[in-house]
């Protein structure tokens, strides 16, 4: 029993659920399972623009500089699934999902997957395909609707997600906002998708 306990779980036991939940609440010291300091991506703050902090996050496939102001949300370490989600004093909430897709793909079809996925999960894409790039890697932008269940009407959620794809690695950066426009955070925004490093 000692040996298996100093030993570690095995993959299989990683995968059972009952045992190892690796989606928990994140505060203080929990949060270092989701992202670890990533000191050369700090910035001063400056103007309105809050201080930013590095991290690394995705089980070490990403970088970015991220305002100090954000608190982290929740987030998963499951081999294949890893996502982190931030919410911002700023009324709108930021994530980084790891995508199911192989950089080696051809791009068009990983965008198609994530369309279909979009799709199939009852959303509407208003806008989308639009080039972009973070500090390592290719993207497309879309912007999505969606209907989420409220007691006495369904509400509209509207969205801004980023289709990224580095060398090892497919993610989607997700922007949740209210409204019909981000223009009042782009300028926050700017720097955390500009130094976003697919690894």
């Amino acid at each position: 029993m000692l040996a298996l306990s100093c030993g570690g779980g095995s993959a299989a036991a990683v995968q059972n659920r009952t045992f190892y939940d690796w989606t928990v609440a994140t505060s203080g010291a929990q949060a270092q399972a989701f992202e670890q300091r990533y000191p050369r991506l700090d910035l001063d703050a400056a103007g309105q623009n809050p201080e930013y902090l590095g991290y690394t996050v995705l089980l070490g496939g990403v970088h970015v500089s991220r305002p100090k102001t954000w608190m982290l949300r929740d987030g998963n370490n499951s081999p294949g699934q890893a996502f982190v989600r931030y919410v911002s004093p700023s009324a709108y909430s930021f994530a980084l999902y790891e995508r199911p897709e192989s950089p080696s793909e051809l791009w068009l079809d990983v965008m198609k997957h994530f369309e279909n996925d979009t799709r199939a999960s009852g959303a509407k894409i208003l806008g989308k395909r639009i080039p972009t790039s973070g500090a390592l890697g290719q993207g497309r932008a879309y912007t999505i609707e969606r209907s989420v269940e409220a007691p006495k009407r369904p509400l509209v959620s509207r969205s801004r997600e980023v289709l990224l794809r580095g060398e090892h690695r497919v993610i989607l950066a997700q922007i949740v906002y209210e409204g019909d426009a981000l223009e009042s955070v782009d300028a926050e925004l700017l720097r955390v998708m500009s130094t976003l490093e697919i690894l």
